[in-house]
């Protein structure tokens, strides 16, 4: 049996519901997260003139595109820490939707957050070697990444009937919404930037594929992402046939001829 909350409780509730301690400092910490995806810090305005002065200019740059693929994963992983914070947890926490639709709207969300979570770097350091990490961490996160994204259609139209007939889901969303952590984003938009981050990935790593010895190791790392994104793509194509599909297909011909009714299964 859910126990259910009264909506003036989650209203007053809501604002506290994401980790104090982490989430919001986080959030102010990195304030212009999201502006950065687009237009990350240089990094050259994070190191002193010394050492820049010892480094060749193919070396500044290669640094400059490795920061910006950690500046934007940064950006990245604090939207799927307010998905999981402001949203899932809060919707477990205080029974608004069954444990079984939770799952199923956020699917194995948790370890795609721990599989973003890339130890800290200095931010001010020059990175040294990276070409077996990428292409470790890249072949790691295949299967997680294609079980979420492919998820999506299905969490997505999830979300959209709750909404139509479960009034303390809706109120729950808007409210949820409103959190200034959401950045005036809607759930159903949260919920795709997984799908999004994937689709930048081969295009960032190429770019460092450009300015590093490591080129073969890091262009291995980019054409994986390629066939991830592939893989991604189709699972989630098929995901979006089987809902829109309906039980039955009518072929349709100018001849006069009989209507004919085609089974799903002889298609």
């Amino acid at each position: 049996i859910r126990v259910k909350r009264p909506l003036s409780v989650l209203r007053m509730e809501l604002q506290s519901s994401v980790s104090p301690a982490e989430l919001q400092s986080e959030d102010d910490q990195a304030s212009g997260a999201t502006e950065r995806e687009e237009n990350p810090l240089t990094w050259q305005s994070l190191v002193s003139r010394g050492v820049l002065a010892s480094l060749t200019l193919q070396e500044i740059k290669r640094q400059e595109v490795i920061n910006e693929l950690f500046y934007t994963e940064r950006a990245h992983l604090r939207m799927l820490k307010v998905l999981d914070g402001v949203f899932c947890q809060r919707l477990t926490r205080d029974g608004v939707l069954p444990p079984e639709d939770i799952k199923h709207i956020f699917r194995n969300l948790e370890e795609i957050i721990q599989l973003h979570a890339i130890r800290k770097r200095s931010e001010t350091s020059v990175i040294g070697q990276i070409g077996d990490d990428l292409l470790s961490w890249v072949r790691k996160i295949k299967r997680a990444v294609g079980t979420f994204c492919s998820n999506q259609p299905s969490a997505l139209e999830l979300i959209k009937s709750r909404q139509k007939k479960d009034q303390r889901f809706t109120s729950f969303v808007q409210e949820a919404e409103s959190n200034r952590l959401c950045r005036r984003l809607q759930l159903k938009d949260i919920i795709p930037v997984e799908m999004q981050r994937v689709t930048k990935y081969p295009l960032l790593l190429d770019n460092i594929a450009k300015y590093t010895e490591e080129r073969q190791k890091v262009k291995r790392a980019a054409e994986c992402c390629k066939k991830i994104l592939n893989h991604v793509n189709q699972a989630v194509k098929e995901a979006e046939n089987k809902q829109v599909r309906p039980p039955f297909f009518i072929h349709w011909s100018t001849r006069k001829r009989p209507l004919v009714l085609t089974t799903r299964a002889r298609m």
